[in-house]
């Protein structure tokens, strides 16, 4: 099982180590991994051809590549979401970030590093010993690099099923970079894709190619003074937090097994830290929208320790983010050659609603507006109010519609109530959809917070009766 996602961390170690193989293999990697990474991101290392290579190692490596894992399902709910975000440093103490902490704001979102916690279960089923023509001591495997895509915004729950596929496999000399490609669809959309680079040290000089198209290549940072620079201090807690999101590792949160592996006490996830500097890159550059973050890359490049400062830099060069992390107390680079591709504002813009456009609840108010035709007067009879609806998209109001069930025979129409409203409700466009259905309660959605109303509460029981018996489409 491998189960850690840092380079610094061996993956996939027993829980208990019982020999001292076990204890050598784990001393060996971390103590090396420094120099190995050194080498490689020099290019000075050349493959050995003379005395690691055979045509059988050659020919069992590319075998593997193109080989695909068992599928697998990953459900979450608001929870899970909300567990990742705290886990990552967002806080209520910045009133911004209430959105990925909790499930009432009505703009309620994921945070969009959320997908490594999708894609990762790949890796944590022990899928890759099961290869052909990889023989991997897990003792020895390093997670050098991260690239996440992401080609929608992440529901706020969902359950999406993933395909994990070995991409390529590198000779670097001093060791086998493996690459691994992890798919994540709703149904048949496409919603995510995670690249894992996996360092095996000591398994190269096989003969392999040294480079691939295959591969989302690091970046190095501008030559400049940072754009924008910004900190946080970790919690002593902050690894046994992250933890709960699925990363089990004990190096993380057992001070003997992380002296076994020759660090003086628990290091903190290198996606932890990936997640607060994505987390900041947002923030300050997007302004927390969720729908503008396209993809990131990183490599890992040195531990960190719970109750540490991150520091991360920021180079702002069109809509790509360079960013790279330190440790504030020691100046160690943590996060090297890192970036974020931000979608351009007039993309996302583009994708706002317009006033009724591409949302599911304009088909409803519609079709309430012609069957009011047929019924208007006797409903009008009943309820006796002007409702005046603000519908949401991605935390914008993306429409205002009004049902006015006072004069008349009764019409809805698009836009604010032309006199005072007896009620206004906002909701999202999905909610609408939700409670129109019938699966969601709107007293839940507003105790909850996902459903807002102003003036008069209580004839929202009488409007219930226009959704449930005049408007079954």
């Amino acid at each position: 099982v491998i189960l850690a996602h840092y380079n610094f961390c061996p993956l996939g170690l027993s829980d208990s180590p019982t020999s001292a193989s076990q204890v050598a293999g784990i001393t060996e990697s971390t103590g090396s991994i420094i120099e190995v990474l050194s080498k490689i991101d020099s290019e000075g290392v050349s493959a050995n051809h003379t005395s690691h290579a055979t045509s059988t190692a050659t020919s069992g490596f590319a075998g593997a590549i193109g080989q695909k894992l068992p599928p697998f399902s990953y459900a979450y709910t608001e929870l899970e979401a909300i567990m990742y975000a705290l886990g990552v440093g967002a806080s209520i103490k910045d009133p911004k970030d209430l959105k990925f902490v909790y499930e009432g704001s009505s703009d309620f979102s994921c945070l969009p590093t959320f997908g490594v916690i999708v894609g990762q279960k790949s890796l944590m089923g022990g899928g890759l010993a099961e290869i052909p023509g990889l023989s991997i001591n897990f003792a020895k495997v390093l997670h050098g690099e991260q690239y996440l895509e992401l080609y929608k915004p992440l529901p706020r729950a969902g359950k999406l099923k993933c395909e994990a596929i070995v991409a390529d496999v590198l000779d670097k000399g001093s060791g086998v970079v493996i690459i691994m490609d992890v798919y994540s669809y709703s149904e048949k959309e496409l919603i995510c894709h995670n690249q894992f680079s996996l360092f095996l040290v000591g398994s190269g000089g096989f003969g392999g190619k040294r480079t691939s198209d295959k591969v989302k290549v690091a970046v190095a940072i501008p030559n400049r003074p940072p754009d924008a620079v910004l900190t946080d201090t970790t919690s002593l807690n902050q690894a046994a937090l992250y933890r709960l999101s699925g990363d089990w590792n004990p190096l993380h949160i057992d001070p003997n097994f992380a002296s076994l592996a020759g660090f003086d006490k628990p290091i903190l996830h290198g996606l932890c830290t990936f997640g607060f500097s994505a987390r900041r890159i947002l923030q300050q550059f997007a302004d927390n929208d969720v729908s503008r973050f396209k993809a990131i890359k990183a490599r890992f490049a040195k531990p960190v320790y719970p109750g540490q400062t991150l520091q991360t830099e920021m180079w702002k060069e069109g809509n790509r983010i360079h960013f790279q992390t330190k440790v504030q107390e020691t100046g160690d680079i943590v996060i090297s050659n890192a970036y974020v591709d931000l979608a351009p504002t007039s993309d996302t813009s583009s994708k706002t609603p317009s006033e009724g456009g591409k949302l599911q609840s304009t088909l409803v108010f519609e079709e309430i507006g012609r069957r009011l035709k047929d019924v208007g007067p006797e409903v009008v009879k009943k309820v006796n109010a002007v409702f005046e609806w603000h519908i949401t998209k991605g935390g914008n109001i993306g429409a205002k519609w009004t049902i006015d069930l006072k004069s008349g025979s009764g019409k809805v129409y698009q836009g604010p109530a032309k006199g005072a409203a007896d009620t206004t409700i906002i909701l999202s466009d999905e909610d609408f959809m939700e409670v129109v259905l019938g699966k969601l309660d709107p007293q839940k959605a507003f105790f909850s917070g996902r459903l807002k109303a102003r003036g008069n509460i209580m004839l929202s029981q009488k409007l219930q009766m226009i959704l449930k018996d005049y408007a079954k489409l």
